[in-house]
């Protein structure tokens, strides 16, 4: 895959998510996604590395307790975007709602691609208290 379109299938990747935490409807994301994946998360009830079908199946899970939970976030435009392989990691400010809470902090998420499909997920984020 050229860089140009890693880059564009990862953006798309993080342009769906980013919708689906706007509305709670991640959806068309959940339909980025390989039937088998890496999904790593730092926290909570989705802590852990998960592979395979498990890993899908994790990633599923928090976007559905996301809207479940009314967590509404905005993931502004990303500030750096950095790419090695197949990885994309895009760091950037996002603020809204989560966990109840009012949230405002800098993240990084990366997305290993296949093609124009999700085949890994990994979040960093900060400042949870805020």
């Amino acid at each position: 895959m050229t860089d140009i379109t890693l880059l564009t299938a990862a953006r798309h990747a993080f342009d769906q998510f980013a919708e689906g935490w706007i509305t709670g409807n991640f959806e068309p994301y959940i339909a980025l996604l390989a039937d088998e994946m890496t999904f790593w998360f730092p926290m909570g009830t989705h802590r852990g590395k998960f592979e395979g079908a498990v890993g899908r199946q994790q990633m599923i899970a928090k976007c559905h307790d996301h809207t479940t939970a009314g967590d509404r976030l905005t993931l502004h435009a990303p500030q750096y975007v950095l790419s090695d392989g197949n990885s994309v990691m895009f760091e950037f400010e996002a603020e809204g709602n989560y966990a109840g809470q009012p949230y405002r902090g800098h993240n990084a998420i990366a997305f290993e691609m296949r093609g124009h499909q999700v085949i890994g997920f990994r979040e960093y984020f900060g400042d949870l208290g805020q």
